[in-house]
């Protein structure tokens, strides 16, 4: 969460984080509302509580009728678009379009489409409501529809907004919560200049009558009343750097396992947080000792830097290659022989620059007792990320490995691109 700029922006914000039990206390009569209005068919406003983020106007797209949309359409007055699973979307042979300098925030939209059957030109709002229909009827198939259309699908991945923390996968899971089928229907709202700005949404909530939701509420209402993982496994581990008691983790969500590695009574009461280092796994760098990347010496500094400590935790999280495995990686290697960096060919293969989650690290930590931690990273989405997911980051303690000629390309990339303190 960037602090200071939603404390500006939510009434009552402190400018430091909250504990868990408060945030998610604030953040329920918001989630309650939007719920209560996408059930009723009404719409909500959700905001990005990021600088530069954006509102969104989203209602269940099940429940639209040609005057609803008439009157979302009005209201937001950006493109409209419907939410689907991954898994819908391909069912509805709506494939992602080819992402060519995207940014982490654009969607991840599919081939445009409309209704095959009782639209006209596809742009009326009668047109459009019977296109999201169709995208939302389970018993739709990919000749019901037409390509390309008046409609932009959204595919939205089984993690929703615990892998991307934007409006369309925050709609998305909001209108799953609210125990509605398929998607949302979504619009950038704009405001009188015509601006797409999260921080216009409260006053446009407030015209239009809207509840208003921010994305790091959703966020923090999964992560805090899904059960995401559960223990496979515990004993103790006797690893260069020290002992550690070790847990296995396995996440319900996609099946991979996780491994928290930890020392001392993590859940205990005391004036310093223990020290924490979130690691998602390296094979080639943790394993093969690969000189493309800085990620096994910084696995080896994390475990000597916590088994100095009296309490603290390294976490290892099974995320290759920042979240698209193994095989893309290595194909994402290939890539980067032919010149590209390291994020440009997570791109070109199409993948987000880096799409790894925390959920199931805040639920972890969440469960040993671990509210507010000092986290080893060089990494600022890390922190914004356990921060949104009810986890307090106290202080960052950088992790930083020696720079040679294998790895000086990745860690420019990293620093310029991805704003990492290496």
């Amino acid at each position: 969460m960037q602090q200071d700029w939603v404390a500006a922006q939510r009434p009552n914000a402190a400018s430091a984080p909250l504990p868990s039990h408060q945030l998610i206390d604030e953040a329920r009569p918001r989630i309650e509302a939007a719920l209560a209005a996408l059930r009723a068919g009404g719409c909500v406003v959700i905001a990005e509580d990021r600088p530069g983020g954006i509102a969104m106007g989203a209602t269940a797209g099940a429940l639209v009728t040609p005057d609803s949309t008439n009157d979302f359409v009005t209201a937001c007055g950006g493109i409209i678009a419907v939410t689907l699973d991954e898994a819908r979307a391909d069912a509805l042979d709506l494939p992602a379009i080819a992402r060519r300098g995207a940014t982490p925030a654009t969607p991840f939209y599919a081939t445009s489409c409309e209704a095959a059957v009782g639209v006209s030109t596809g742009i009326s709002a009668s047109d459009r409501a019977v296109t999201t229909l169709a995208l939302c009827d389970a018993a739709s198939t990919a000749t019901d529809l037409v390509r390309p259309g008046h409609i932009m699908p959204i595919r939205v991945g089984a993690l929703g907004v615990l892998r991307r923390g934007y409006a369309p996968e925050a709609a998305h899971d909001l209108v799953r919560a609210a125990g509605l089928a398929a998607g949302a229907m979504v619009s950038h709202v704009l405001d009188g200049l015509g601006e797409v700005k999260a921080d216009s949404a409260a006053a446009f909530a407030q015209t239009h009558g809207w509840p208003l939701v921010w994305v790091s509420d959703v966020a923090l209402w999964r992560a805090t009343q899904e059960q995401l993982l559960r223990v496979l496994e515990q004993g103790e581990l006797a690893a260069a750097a020290g002992r550690f008691q070790v847990e296995v983790y396995q996440s319900l969500l996609d099946g991979g396992a996780h491994l928290l590695l930890s020392r001392g009574d993590l859940g205990a009461d005391g004036d310093v947080p223990p020290l924490v280092r979130i690691h998602s796994q390296c094979l080639t760098g943790d394993v093969l000792h690969s000189q493309r990347c800085d990620c096994g010496e910084q696995l080896q500094q994390a475990l000597a830097a916590v088994a100095a400590e009296p309490r603290g935790a390294v976490l290892y999280l099974s995320q290759e290659g920042r979240g698209i495995g193994l095989v893309a990686k290595i194909r994402a290697y290939a890539l980067q022989d032919r010149g590209l960096d390291t994020i440009d060919a997570n791109l070109q293969l199409g993948f987000a620059a880096d799409q790894r989650d925390y959920a199931v690290a805040a639920q972890m930590l969440r469960r040993a007792g671990v509210s507010r931690v000092r986290l080893l990273t060089n990494n600022p989405d890390k922190v914004s990320a356990l921060q949104r997911l009810g986890v307090a980051v106290e202080s960052v303690v950088p992790l930083r490995a020696p720079e040679t000629e294998g790895n000086r390309a990745y860690l420019q990339s990293k620093r310029e691109r991805l704003g990492h303190n290496v």
